[in-house]
């Protein structure tokens, strides 16, 4: 199953660039930084790694604080090299139907440039949870309902690029909780103590627009969930994943409610 392999069917990762699924699927864990808002899948671990990687590949970055999601495909082979994804601050709406995203057939591999050269590729705007947060969709206001000729790219351990119609239209994160970090540094190898995930979702469920506007604003409804998380947090087992979601919450607080 995670052979290499090679499909020619052509995708589009944006209206003016085109990629395949070839090879193997990158051999790097996934990183959510909860703090950065972001999910990574790429070599560097900080800014000096960083602008090597950016040397030696070409792609899609975030250009000047344009705001554009990172995908960096090699100078030499034109095969994916890594990745960096906004995590959107906003949720589908209540209608918003996951079961033909989670039910898409997979494929395993990486993706492979059919042109070199720099391009844009935009955040996705909207993101979904289920209550165990066990997948993490995010995607676009403009894709349709129900978008038909769904595939999901398995681009490394637990990470998916999906596409409709061979269009991209977002990405899914299994088991989001097992990768949390800070930044750029590696998540724990095993999985997330029982609980953690609940943790997740309810953090996901809080910190959303909205809310985060009335947060900003104070809003003593509000104070009183992220309260009841902090202390939903410290009957969790001890672990590296636990310490991200309660300092990023506990730094929050302190910033919008200066308690």
């Amino acid at each position: 199953m995670n052979d290499a392999i090679t499909d020619d069917s052509q995708l589009a990762l944006t209206d003016s660039h085109s990629v395949t699924v070839a090879g193997r699927p990158l051999p790097l864990s996934p990183g959510y930084s909860l703090p950065g808002g972001f999910v990574s899948v790429s070599p560097h671990t900080d800014q000096q790694t960083h602008e090597a990687l950016l040397a030696e590949t070409f792609g899609s970055v975030d250009w000047l604080w344009s705001g554009d999601d990172e995908i960096r495909f090699g100078n030499d082979d034109a095969m994916l090299r890594g990745f960096t994804l906004t995590v959107p601050e906003c949720r589908t709406p209540d209608a918003w139907d996951s079961t033909p995203w989670l039910s898409a057939p997979l494929k395993y591999g990486a993706l492979h440039s059919l042109s070199l050269g720099n391009f844009d590729v935009r955040p996705t705007d909207m993101r979904w949870v289920d209550e165990s947060a066990q997948h993490l969709i995010c995607t676009f206001r403009d894709v349709e309902s129900g978008p038909h000729g769904l595939v999901r790219v398995r681009a490394a351990q637990g990470f998916d690029f999906v596409f409709a119609s061979d269009v991209y239209i977002g990405w899914i994160l299994t088991t989001p909780v097992d990768f949390l970090v800070r930044e750029w540094e590696l998540p724990p190898p095993d999985s997330a103590p029982a609980g953690l995930a609940e943790a997740l979702y309810t953090y996901l469920d809080i910190f959303v627009e909205p809310k985060i506007d009335r947060m900003q604003d104070k809003d003593p409804t509000l104070l009183g969930e992220v309260d009841s998380l902090l202390t939903q947090l410290t009957l969790l087992p001890d672990d590296p994943r636990r310490h991200v979601i309660e300092e990023h919450v506990a730094d929050l607080r302190a910033d919008w409610y200066e308690l």
